[in-house]
């Protein structure tokens, strides 16, 4: 009986060990790192995306165009996880660094995408910290072109596998 009330909150423990995945933006390099509880790590995606180009010039553009139709009618699985995540922290970059009446045609396009990302994140995920949305020039974020860190547990990320429309 002890037996079975320990290992049922060990299994509790383990499927609510958050994790956090950090997407930046710098001088057009893209760096992902996440945190799994107290271990946070670099996720070598250069490697992994320079294997999947090296993948696809190999392949015959019908083949390119399936792959293409795949990724989109596979995006569910990505919006149900989007359902059980909550979206920590977005940051994006102006273009200028002058104020909108100076520069109204490129501040008026950054302004009309970041709206659209912002109704994107309010739709797809399960909470969204509206204070941590910054669409303004910040000095803490000088090089940085956009930032991005979600955060979900471990129960979230099987729950949106194992769910079946």
């Amino acid at each position: 009986m002890y037996l079975a009330i320990f290992i049922f909150i060990i299994l509790i423990v383990i499927l609510a060990v958050s994790i956090e995945i950090n997407v930046k933006s710098a001088n057009d390099t893209i760096k992902i790192d996440a945190k799994i509880g107290l271990i946070r790590f670099v996720i070598p995606h250069q490697r992994l995306l320079s294997k999947a180009m090296s993948s696809q010039l190999h392949k015959s553009r019908q083949e390119q165009k399936d792959d293409f139709k795949r990724l989109f009618k596979n995006r569910s699985y990505l919006n149900r996880l989007f359902k059980h995540s909550s979206l920590t922290m977005f940051y994006m970059a102006r273009f200028t660094k002058e104020e909108l009446y100076l520069n109204p045609i490129q501040n008026g396009v950054y302004w009309m995408i970041s709206n659209q990302l912002q109704a994107y994140f309010n739709h797809h995920f399960k909470m969204v910290d509206q204070g941590n949305i910054k669409l303004i020039y910040d000095e803490h974020y000088e090089n940085i072109d956009y930032y991005v860190s979600l955060k979900t547990d471990l129960i979230s990320i099987l729950t949106a596998i194992l769910i079946r429309k």
